[in-house]
């Protein structure tokens, strides 16, 4: 069910353009659900059957490969990164960031085709990586967020309701 919601969450992302980054943050939501209520082997299931299912409906897309590289896999990682001492969280974090954002724009450029950052001048390019680590920090927050609105508020209801 988590896979086959998280690919209908991105292929929405994949129809709209402009939605295709907060919909695979949104779709990330789903392997957040499934690691605090099933656990860690099944959560990693999830993320790669939605970013298989997703590249099968959407190859000509982005969004499948921004949720592979950093969405999908980062919930996932930042449950093993929190357990580390907590001045190591940002640089680690933040190396990551950089890492999946080159890897993606190369990977989408060079080896699939799909024009993802056209950048002007050189200028533009270093902006555009500042923007995605200030971005990626608003995430890091939402994602933090959310399971604990989750674990505090909602869960409780969600019992309730599929009993």
């Amino acid at each position: 069910m988590a896979v086959a919601l998280g690919t209908v969450i991105m292929s929405i992302g994949a129809m709209i353009d402009v939605m295709d980054l907060t919909l695979s943050a949104v779709a990330s939501l789903l392997v957040v659900l499934i690691y605090i209520e099933i656990g860690s082997p099944y959560t990693w299931l999830v993320w790669l059957a939605t970013s298989l299912a997703t590249a099968i409906t959407y190859f000509g897309s982005a969004v499948w490969v921004e949720y592979l590289l950093v969405f999908g896999i980062y919930p996932l990682l930042k449950a093993y990164i929190e357990r580390l001492p907590r001045w190591s969280w940002i640089p680690i974090k933040l190396l990551f960031v950089n890492a999946m954002s080159f890897a993606l724009f190369t990977l989408c450029q060079f080896v699939l085709g799909i024009p993802f950052l056209e950048a002007e001048s050189d200028i533009m390019l270093v902006a555009t990586f500042v923007l995605i680590n200030v971005a990626f920090i608003v995430y890091d927050s939402f994602i933090s967020v959310m399971v604990r609105l989750y674990i505090l508020k909602w869960r409780k209801r969600f019992e309730r309701l599929f009993k």
